[in-house]
């Protein structure tokens, strides 16, 4: 296998954001394709892929990936978890959304997932919905 500086790959993951922020939803699910290509161990691109699937609506993709995908290569990934807590909510599974992004909010040593559950958690259920007209 051919290796791939890790900085490089944390870029790649940012531009695949990007894309998937910007409406070029294919173009971020080639790159985080590319770079769980090179990391078949790491859920971070999984977890991109989801992100895709809830920027496109498509809410029971995203849990699917998340639990299969994401969360089969890491269990213990928190940021897999508040990612599930939103796509959940978003899916209108309110309740359990919410109790995991409170359990990730209140149990995890991952900064970043514990800071995204709290805020994520935070939003009333109208304001998770992405604003699809800016992209």
């Amino acid at each position: 296998m051919v290796h791939i500086d890790s900085e490089l790959v944390r870029l790649l993951m940012r531009v695949g954001y990007a894309a998937a922020w910007n409406g070029l939803h294919s173009e971020a699910l080639s790159i985080f394709d590319g770079v769980g290509a090179v990391r078949p161990e790491n859920e971070v691109p999984v977890i991109g892929a989801s992100v895709v699937a809830m920027l496109s609506g498509h809410y029971d993709t995203a849990v699917t990936t998340l639990r299969e995908g994401a969360l089969g290569l890491n269990p213990d990934s928190a940021l897999a978890r508040a990612h599930l807590g939103v796509a959940l909510r978003l899916r209108g599974d309110e309740a359990a959304g919410l109790s995991l992004l409170q359990e990730v909010a209140q149990q995890t040593g991952d900064a970043d997932a514990a800071t995204m559950a709290r805020n994520v958690a935070d939003l009333h259920s109208d304001q998770l919905k992405p604003n699809l007209s800016l992209l």
